[in-house]
């Protein structure tokens, strides 16, 4: 019995001891997730160096080594948390589009950065990784829900197609952006949702 009691002890302090640890891990990356928007908007991300971001975050360097290989590792993680949120929400899919509405929230809180993503004067490494991200996840999902498609040789082929797709949502997001957020992310979350259904019904429909 005794065995027992300390065994389900032991059980609960262990719990508890991992919750603090993933607390204290998620704390940390925000944190330099943060400081890599933050100094990606104040000196451009090709500038921005790994001491740059940590003295920014107050987190020692070692730190930073522990959770990442460096600053383009922070960024690409970044970016998955972001399409990870999108296809929760069921936007690069079927569903309801809470996932699109929570990154436009991530947007309205950080426009700076995303116009260094995606604006006139964006930086190209960034741009690009996000078109890159965005293109890659629509096509992950369209083979995973239509593997029996195949491209017809008369017609443009399946990754151009949903590459317009995804370059097309992009630059709505940057139009967004560039026009000073004016409508709530609820309301533009809306609009591109259907924006994006038009052009992926359009590129579905069968030739006539």
């Amino acid at each position: 019995m005794e065995r027992v009691a300390y065994a389900t002890w032991e059980k609960k302090v262990m719990q508890k001891f991992d919750g603090a640890t993933d607390l204290r891990v998620r704390r940390t990356r925000k944190l330099l997730q943060q400081a890599l928007i933050e100094g990606a908007i104040e000196k451009g991300f090709a500038a921005l160096t790994v001491r740059d971001i940590t003295e920014r975050a107050m987190v020692n360097r070692s730190t930073f080594y522990h959770h990442y290989l460096d600053k383009y590792d922070l960024l690409e993680q970044h970016l998955n948390e972001i399409y990870e949120m999108l296809e929760e929400g069921g936007v690069i899919g079927k569903g309801r589009n809470a996932g699109l509405v929570e990154l436009l929230k991530q947007i309205q809180r950080f426009p700076d950065f995303y116009r260094v993503m995606l604006g006139p004067q964006a930086d190209a490494f960034l741009s690009q990784r996000f078109r890159q991200q965005t293109q890659q996840r629509y096509l992950a999902y369209f083979h995973q829900t239509f593997p029996e498609a195949t491209s017809d040789p008369d017609r443009p082929p399946l990754d151009l197609k949903f590459t317009t797709v995804a370059s097309a949502a992009c630059s709505a997001l940057a139009w967004w952006l560039e026009q000073e957020l004016p409508s709530p992310p609820e309301q533009f979350g809306h609009w591109l949702q259907q924006l994006i259904s038009d052009i992926s019904a359009s590129i579905l429909k069968p030739q006539q």
